[in-house]
């Protein structure tokens, strides 16, 4: 049996926007291209989940995940930069991050 897949680029980026080491909390913003949907603040201390925004167009173009998937995948990341003191992500994710 064989097939093929395509895998078709759907415009959705989390972007890190702030870390802030003193509060343990970490800001991301969910795009949809260059349209931001939803802020979303983590403090890693407590757990405490703060957002700003809809998930609706976001979850129309991606059905198969959900609010919870994005929140997770932000809170993992929150963790990781909170713990190796990563105050630029975007430095961190383009390979230009020395400590």
């Amino acid at each position: 049996m064989t097939g093929s897949s395509y895998f078709k680029r759907t415009g959705i980026i989390i972007n890190y926007t702030h870390v802030d080491l003193d509060k343990n909390q970490v800001t991301a913003t969910i795009c949809h291209e260059e349209d931001i949907k939803l802020t979303v603040t983590i403090n890693t201390d407590t757990g405490d989940v703060q957002k700003v925004g809809s998930m609706d167009e976001i979850l129309q173009i991606s059905p198969s995940e959900d609010e919870d998937f994005y929140i997770e995948v932000i809170r993992e990341w929150a963790e990781i930069f909170i713990s190796k003191k990563i105050i630029d992500p975007q430095a961190y994710f383009s390979g230009n991050y020395s400590d």
